[in-house]
């Protein structure tokens, strides 16, 4: 009797135990080859710093907004990188699109040589339940050889209309291509006021 037990009680256990859990990775902008700007075309450059995340994007899964104040983190959905280099290297060749202006990163410029630096906040950027994904947040434009600073909040969101993490991931990529493009327009008017108050 006592071996029927014992047997019960590991074919019990057996299958009790789980499947190992399926991870899938996602990658905010997948690999392709990308055109080195001519510098020779550029004005000027611009520092970007290093981006401050909101705490509960600073971990690999992938989130997304329950109702109002609940926040559901995906432990099958994953990001492939840490998303504070992916959002910096994705707004990177956002902003070096059709630009006179050079944008580089922190690491790779002599502070001394920009001209202007951007810092960027970035308080919300997932999915939500209302199927939309939203960025908000903040950014400082600023140059070191002028009182000018422009300070400035934004809010985009755009619609989904597929399901899954797919989908949701190439339009929070879009949501990054329209911060990039407000960015520009922000720097051009912080340039045409600079070269107003030197007349």
């Amino acid at each position: 009797m006592k071996y029927i037990l014992l047997s019960l009680l590991i074919a019990g256990m057996s299958a009790c135990s789980s499947k190992p859990l399926d991870v899938n990775y996602y990658l905010l902008s997948p690999p392709q080859l990308v055109e080195q700007p001519s510098k020779n075309n550029k004005t000027q450059l611009v520092k970007v710093n290093k981006i401050v995340l909101a705490d509960y994007l600073k971990q690999s899964s992938i989130v997304m907004q329950i109702n109002e104040n609940k926040m559901y983190f995906s432990r099958r959905d994953v990001w492939a990188e840490s998303l504070e280099s992916a959002i910096t290297n994705a707004l990177l060749s956002d902003l070096n699109q059709n630009s006179t202006t050079q944008y580089t990163s922190y690491q790779g410029v002599d502070g001394n040589a920009a001209s202007s630096e951007l810092t960027l906040q970035i308080d919300h950027f997932h999915a939500t339940d209302k199927s939309t994904v939203i960025s908000s947040g903040r950014y400082w434009l600023s140059t070191p050889n002028s009182q000018q600073k422009i300070e400035k909040t934004f809010y985009f969101s755009l619609s989904l209309k597929q399901d899954g993490y797919s989908h949701a991931i190439s339009q929070q990529r879009e949501l990054l291509r329209l911060l990039a493009q407000d960015i520009q327009q922000q720097l051009a008017s912080l340039l045409v006021t600079l070269n107003n108050n030197d007349i």
